[in-house]
């Protein structure tokens, strides 16, 4: 196959890839990057089919599909920012657009091979620096981002190679496509590249979303926490060990705020609950919403006045802090019940029933208050007044 057929069968490539990932953003709109994605391969398309099939010795022609595969260049990068969860900028999105200056206005003054070198080198930086960023992201898949990033810097490379035989070719003017050995690679790599990245960006974008929906499928979407089911699943395979501890809280009077303020007003309760919590808690606790207005927490190396000192800890910064919403100003409490887990590969049902014994004695003395199972210790405003 010719020089020119391999540069067209690029461009096919590039648009029916487009074509394709803007097909999968339709169906889960949140992956913004796709997006970027498929308009940068049609702005790469139109300038690659440009100038294979419009005359190549019109210099407006050709500064307009280079000048349009600069923006192209400049818009996968911006999605490879986007995909490893960088915002780009304004002011970088426009100076690096007004790269394609360099390359258009020498075309314009009938330097094309000028103005075509010039057009290699910028793909090529822009190839290794959106190769660079999604290296840094390899965490989140290390086998199919190290790919991706190879197949960047190998198309990076292949752009210098043509800058570079220009150069040494001084060829200043062309009126014609350059063909030389080093073109002939960069068109294999840019069919490669094109299918390479796009087989691997739409199998990336499917992994997060498989990843995405598992923790959907595991978090209570109120309040960001665990859910019943994820608690459960997790320490049913997690015996707990003496030191643990399982905290139940309940928010106090939870069905007298509904029906006074409404329930947009008790999710903003439950949503502030949630905040105090997650600010409390080490690494390595876990924390569920399992009801309504219940929450589990479990502690490990948390024996003793550690666990009894964070449940009270989070008792107080909740009563201590009124919630204000559009129905108006709530103060609430809560109680909690603490329990320990007292021998080697304990099952977390048992401390949790314990827990829970514990909350309903806190409930019955007056609420807003911290029982401990251990003494029947109590901690809280209303206990030590």
């Amino acid at each position: 196959m010719d020089q020119a057929s391999l540069f067209i069968a690029a461009g096919i490539c590039a648009v029916a890839l487009a074509l394709t990932i803007l097909s999968a953003w339709f169906s889960n709109r949140s992956d913004v990057f796709l997006v970027g994605w498929t308009a940068g391969m049609l702005m790469l398309a139109t300038g690659v089919l440009t100038y294979e099939l419009l005359p190549p010795d019109n210099m407006a022609v050709v500064a307009f599909a280079f000048g349009i595969q600069v923006f192209g260049y400049v818009i996968v990068y911006v999605a490879g920012r986007n995909f490893t969860g960088h915002k780009t900028p304004r002011r970088l999105i426009v100076g690096l657009s007004a790269l394609c200056l360099p390359v258009v206005v020498p075309v314009l003054a009938g330097y094309d091979g000028v103005g075509i070198a010039i057009y290699n080198f910028i793909a090529a930086g822009m190839l290794g620096a959106t190769g660079a960023h999604y290296w840094r992201a390899r965490a989140e898949a290390p086998s199919a981002i190290a790919a991706m990033t190879a197949i960047y810097m190998f198309a990076a490379f292949s752009f210098v190679l043509c800058g570079a035989v220009l150069l040494q070719q001084e060829q200043w003017v062309l009126h014609a496509p350059p063909e030389n050995w080093a073109e002939h690679i960069n068109a294999i790599a840019c069919i490669a590249g094109i299918t390479g990245i796009g087989a691997l960006s739409l199998g990336l974008n499917n992994l997060r979303a498989a990843r995405r929906h598992r923790e959907e499928a595991r978090t209570d979407p109120l309040t960001g926490l665990l859910n019943r089911r994820a608690l459960f699943a997790m320490m049913g395979q997690q015996p707990l060990q003496p030191g643990s501890a399982v905290i139940i809280f309940d928010l106090d009077r939870f069905k007298a705020i509904n029906d006074r303020y409404g329930h947009a007003a008790g999710d903003e309760v439950l949503r502030s609950f949630s905040a105090v919590v997650r600010s409390n808690l080490r690494e390595g606790d876990i924390a569920a919403r399992t009801g309504g207005e219940e929450f589990v927490l479990v502690l490990h190396n948390a024996a003793g006045q550690l666990a009894t000192g964070t449940a009270d800890r989070i008792r107080a910064l909740f009563a201590l802090n009124p919630i204000f919403t559009p129905s108006g100003k709530i103060s609430a409490t809560a109680s909690a019940g603490v329990a320990f887990a007292t021998r080697a590969n304990e099952s977390f049902d048992n401390v949790l029933l314990r827990a829970d014994e514990s909350l309903y004695r806190a409930k019955d003395n007056g609420r807003d208050r911290v029982v401990t199972e251990a003494s029947s210790q109590e901690t809280g405003t209303q206990a030590v007044a």
